[in-house]
């Protein structure tokens, strides 16, 4: 159940010439102005041309009258993480010093959208390089909470998941390393997929950590992201009926990292898919534990490899982006290596899970948003706690390259939103979408403290 505004309903307002892409473009451009005049700013845009997005919107408008629209995404308004290529854009990656020469081409996900019509609308939000599961970013302004402004967002993919739920756009692209698609879409209430390793294309993407990262959707809804889906891929996007009955499997050692609150969320969310038919399978993967400790393992060592010749020339970073890189740098060449036969061997685990369940399911965060640190606005926030314990349940994912879904479950005893994350087997990307868009069916949606409605 949903009360925010999707492609769907958007797509036949046009249709129906109750409203137009350029109304909508004008709204959506007039709030996030008006989100950055409030204190404190919302910054969920690092850069926004009013211009070419009215441009865009325009020429969808053309189509509709003429009665040919592009697709069912044509005027619809997408925004994209300052992580990919879009022309006409800097890519500042959320640094101080990138970016300064516009992009001449997209990213192949961007030209995809844009070819079925979609209005490409502005860059969003990121933390720099996108090295923590948080919205700081002290170069461009730290991204809200829709929910509460003072709480976090999650990241990296902060203003992208935050634009979404503040109702500024219906999708939304962000990048996924260690669960920055994931995690800020669990914090800002929305679903979001992560993909299949390589089932999305990264051509076009400043990849930090390239046998780590996938590009992914966030949406008002799990619909909206299965629309993304089909157009990020260029596949067919009909989600198929889930299996009767749907083996959900559960790994309770790994649950028991999640804040009381969380687990009895999402056990609630499995309970009610369970009433229509589901079956709950216990589940072991004895490697699980390793899962946050190689991952860091190898999202730093390839990052810092990645960045070294910026470290190396000392271009300005926040402190606790470089204190990081400088720690991954001493890593021994053994170390990472050692983390390489863990990720094997975590892989296979979950490979052999799949012989006894469907799905596996978990949290998709081990706490919900927390409030900013006041003294983290102006340097950034090493809090190894709150990272692990935000990666806690989708590191695992980027290691093993399975598909992983994320859906709305509930809310905190602060109103803050709780996400359920379904695992499926590589490929199986739609059943994963399926399974959430049941839970989303039977799970009542509340609409943040801070939302524009497109329609309006």
């Amino acid at each position: 159940m949903s009360n925010f505004r999707s492609v769907a309903e958007l797509a036949a307002a046009y249709r129906d010439r109750r409203t137009t892409a350029r109304r909508v473009a004008d709204g959506a451009i007039a709030a996030a102005a008006a989100l950055d005049r409030r204190d404190p700013p919302m910054r969920l845009f690092i850069a926004l041309d009013a211009a070419d997005v009215r441009a865009q919107a325009d020429a969808a408008d053309a189509r509709f009258a003429a009665g040919r629209p592009l697709s069912l995404l044509d005027g619809i308004p997408v925004a994209i993480k300052d992580e990919l290529d879009v022309r006409g854009y800097g890519t500042t990656c959320g640094t101080s010093f990138l970016g300064k020469t516009p992009a001449t081409s997209d990213a192949l996900t961007v030209s995809r959208l844009r070819a079925a019509g979609a209005v490409i609308f502005g860059k969003t939000n990121m933390h720099e390089f996108g090295v923590a599961p948080n919205g700081l970013n002290v170069h461009h302004g730290t991204a809200r909470n829709p929910y509460d402004p003072t709480y976090d967002t999650g990241g990296s993919s902060s203003g992208s998941a935050a634009a979404v739920a503040a109702g500024i756009v219906p999708l939304a692209l962000g990048n996924d390393g260690g669960g920055s698609v994931r995690i800020p879409g669990a914090l800002c209430g929305v679903p979001s997929l992560k993909a299949t390793y390589e089932r999305i294309s990264t051509e076009g993407v400043a990849v930090l950590c390239w046998s780590l990262e996938h590009t992914g959707p966030i949406g008002a809804t799990v619909d909206d992201v299965r629309l993304a889906f089909g157009a990020l891929t260029g596949e067919p996007a009909e989600l198929p009926a889930l299996p009767s009955p749907l083996r959900l499997g559960v790994c309770d050692v790994w649950w028991r990292e999640a804040a009381p609150e969380i687990r009895a969320a999402a056990d609630a969310a499995i309970d009610r898919l369970i009433a229509n038919g589901a079956t709950r399978v216990p589940i072991e993967l004895p490697h699980i534990e390793y899962s946050v400790t190689v991952g860091a393992a190898t999202f730093i060592g390839e990052g810092a490899a990645a960045v070294a010749d910026h470290l190396r020339d000392n271009q300005p970073m926040a402190p606790s982006v470089r204190v990081g890189f400088e720690i991954a740098r001493s890593m021994s060449a053994a170390t990472f290596l050692r983390a390489q036969r863990v990720r094997t061997l975590i892989a296979r685990d979950f490979d052999h899970a799949f012989a006894r369940c469907d799905l596996l399911v978990t949290p998709t965060t081990a706490l919900a948003a927390q409030p900013y640190a006041a003294d983290a606005y102006s340097d950034g926030e090493i809090d190894e706690v709150k990272i692990s314990k935000m990666v806690h349940f989708t590191f695992a994912l980027n290691l093993t390259g399975h598909p992983a879904a994320q859906v709305p479950c509930g809310y905190d005893a602060h109103g803050l939103p709780i996400g359920l994350q379904l695992i499926g087997p590589h490929g199986a990307d739609l059943l994963t979408l399926a399974a959430a868009a049941a839970v989303e069916r039977a799970t009542p949606r509340r609409l943040p403290q801070v939302w524009h409605d497109l329609l309006s």
